[in-house]
């Protein structure tokens, strides 16, 4: 493999991300954040001559590359809004690069733009909605106090159950119509997630003026997500959970009624850990909906004619931040061997056009390859692996076949070793984008496999539902079931297999090599939790009520979350490398400097870096030059096989 590029961990240092891509209705102009260097630059680009590029420094609110919210671009093109980092809302004059405040802060987390410009509305202090003239000239008008009226859409669950009355706890994904004057959201209360509880709010200020109510309109004992109008400001779409998939519907405001718009067992968006998702949108006459499909964890670009309800694939990969234009599309594209990248699509003839791209040159001759995929059937041929004291309640999980992904190259041999990584979440999916880590560790010889053990998105409500109270027993039992199934197929390994996760991900992979015993030969673990009780009581507010379902309630359930915490003395006799950061606001670094501290009194073989100021993910290009050095040399320590060879 002589023409394979070998990349060095000042490559994975030095990165860029792409995320909240926006363009003008007529489709000429675009705009996105891109972070680099620690700095973060709004771009804006002339798509009919696409060397006219202006990029502005400025101080934006971070968003996800497959999250957003924080800008809005006029119809125009000409005219940027955005979220600022200390919580504000800014305009900017694009051609001249001239900034004027709209609100000085703090609190605003999410914007949405009324199509006249004249309103933004905004998510703030995370748990109500605010309106704000686009003048500057008036204070923000609170609108989420009103009292609330359960009615739901005709076509919906007539008795939804769960109902949040008052004020609720968080608002996502606020929704304004083209004139400003509708307004609709996405809220729920604790200890519910997002993703289990929650539901619509619908809140009309030209007809209930003095008497203002807020329609709960969908929602209940169901997940909903993404309200968003139509260009005419006559219908809404947004996804909900009924029937036991999360799929797009459509909504017709003025007949109070809803529809399933694509009845199939796929699901069209995943759990929102954050603001602005888009994973579909309209057309901007309103006739068509661009939305994604996630099939299997891979991703599917589709348009839903409203009129016919014909489906016509668009493009294959996972495109997030969807949005479009009279004549084009635009989104973050992301794919197993597709580095991410901004692209445009013209919606008459489908012709792809890449706008700008994440990752160096080097990054399109590294290691790629797409997965095998396969379900594993529910198998115990590995349980002789589980320490005596876990073998009775590892018996009685219920049997579930698994999910999983095996990314192996074609140069590799029968003895390739394994990477085996647990997705963090846990209420999240391994999904088939592009994965940095995943490249380092076939780089360095090892094949990849991902799996959605229960309790992952994707595959519908009954098997997201199915860790509830198992967190830190379920997905071991459905990690041996997926090894179970590849060993016995010559795949994998025993032997030679390194368990490996971050966060929630960290956690499980250290859990995993606490209840068994010569099953791995190496596990690494990035800001892993390690005492579930105590992560409970200092993590931040969206997660402080998550383990309800994950483990149980506390006090109730305290004796279970002990059992399930990690104990340093547990751990099998194999290398370690752990990782955090001292300023992480989810996973308190203590008590993992406290673990490592016993883990080594107790004599196991660990190495531990601390990168002072990151979070819960690292982003200096000195942590990630040590990060991903770190890999290359632990993974080459510990099994040493044929080396995938590059420049």
């Amino acid at each position: 493999m002589s023409n394979v590029t070998r990349l060095s961990p000042n490559d994975f240092s030095h990165l860029t991300s792409l995320a909240d891509p926006q363009i003008s209705l007529d489709g000429r102009y675009a705009t996105y954040l891109k972070k680099a260097n620690g700095k973060s630059s709004v771009i804006w680009v002339d798509l009919e001559d696409p060397s006219d590029v202006a990029s502005r420094e400025v101080a934006v609110r971070p968003a996800h590359p497959f999250g957003g919210g924080v800008t809005q671009l006029s119809g125009d093109g000409q005219t940027l809004y955005f979220a600022t980092l200390s919580g504000g809302i800014t305009r900017m004059d694009l051609v001249s690069g001239r900034t004027s405040d709209i609100y000085n802060g703090p609190g605003v987390s999410q914007i949405s733009l009324s199509l006249d410009q004249s309103r933004i509305g905004a998510v703030v202090f995370g748990d109500r909605v605010a309106l704000f003239d686009t003048s500057g000239g008036s204070e923000p008008y609170v609108v989420s106090e009103y009292p609330r009226e359960l009615r739901p859409f005709s076509g919906m669950p007539a008795t939804p159950g769960y109902f949040v009355f008052g004020r609720p706890d968080y608002v996502f994904d606020v929704s304004l119509s083209p004139t400003g004057k509708q307004v609709i959201w996405h809220e729920w209360a604790l200890p519910n997630m997002a993703w289990q509880r929650s539901q619509i709010a619908y809140l009309d200020l030209d007809t209930k003026v003095g008497d203002s109510l807020i329609d709960i309109c969908a929602g209940g004992d169901y997940f909903v997500s993404q309200p968003r109008f139509s260009p005419d400001g006559d219908r809404m779409a947004f996804l909900a959970e009924v029937s036991g998939f999360l799929r797009l519907w459509t909504a017709d405001i003025t007949h109070w009624s809803a529809e399933l718009a694509v009845d199939e067992k796929f699901e069209h968006g995943g759990a929102p850990w954050g603001n602005g998702n888009r994973t579909f949108d309209f057309s901007t006459d309103g006739k068509r909906i661009y939305f994604s499909r996630n099939e299997a964890g891979h991703g599917r670009l589709l348009e839903l004619n409203l009129e016919t309800s014909r489906v016509s694939e668009l493009a294959k990969a996972h495109h997030f931040g969807i949005k479009s234009s009279n004549s084009s599309l635009i989104a973050v594209r992301s794919g197993a061997k597709t580095p991410n990248v901004i692209v445009s699509y013209d919606l008459e003839n489908g012709k792809r056009f890449e706008i700008d791209r994440a990752y160096g040159e080097r990054f399109y001759s590294a290691v790629s390859t797409e997965p095998i995929l396969g379900i594993a059937p529910y198998s115990t041929s590995l349980h002789g692996y589980v320490k005596p004291q876990f073998k009775d309640e590892i018996a009685r999980v219920e049997p579930l076949g698994i999910p999983y992904r095996l990314f192996r190259l074609d140069a590799f041999g029968a003895d390739a070793p394994t990477v085996v990584t647990f997705h963090g979440g846990p209420t999240d999916q391994a999904l088939v984008t592009y994965s940095i880590r995943n490249v380092a560790f076939l780089q360095a010889g090892y094949q990849v496999l991902t799996f959605d053990y229960r309790g992952s998105t994707g595959w519908g409500k009954s098997f997201r539902e199915a860790l509830d109270s198992g967190f830190g027993l379920f997905e071991i039992v459905d990690l041996l079931t997926v090894l179970s199934d590849l060993v016995c197929r010559d795949l994998v390994n025993l032997g030679s297999i390194v368990v490996n996760g971050g966060s929630s991900g960290g956690y499980s992979a250290l859990r995993s090599i606490c209840m068994t015993k010569g099953l791995f030969c190496g596990a690494i673990a990035v800001y892993p939790l390690v005492d579930l009780a105590e992560s409970v009581a200092a993590t931040h507010r969206f997660e402080s009520r998550y383990f309800d379902s994950l483990v149980g309630s506390l006090p109730n359930k305290v004796n279970l979350y002990r059992q399930r915490s990690l104990r340093a003395g547990e751990l099998d006799a194999i290398p370690l490398l752990l990782m955090h950061g001292d300023s992480d606001p989810v996973v308190d670094h203590r008590q993992v400097v406290r673990f490592v501290e016993e883990a080594q009194v107790c004599g196991k073989q660990i190495k531990f870096m601390l990168f002072p100021g990151e979070g819960h993910g690292f982003t200096s290009a000195d942590s990630l030059f040590a990060e991903f050095g770190a890999y290359e040399e632990f993974l080459g320590q510990i099994y040493k096989p044929g080396d995938v060879q590059g420049s």
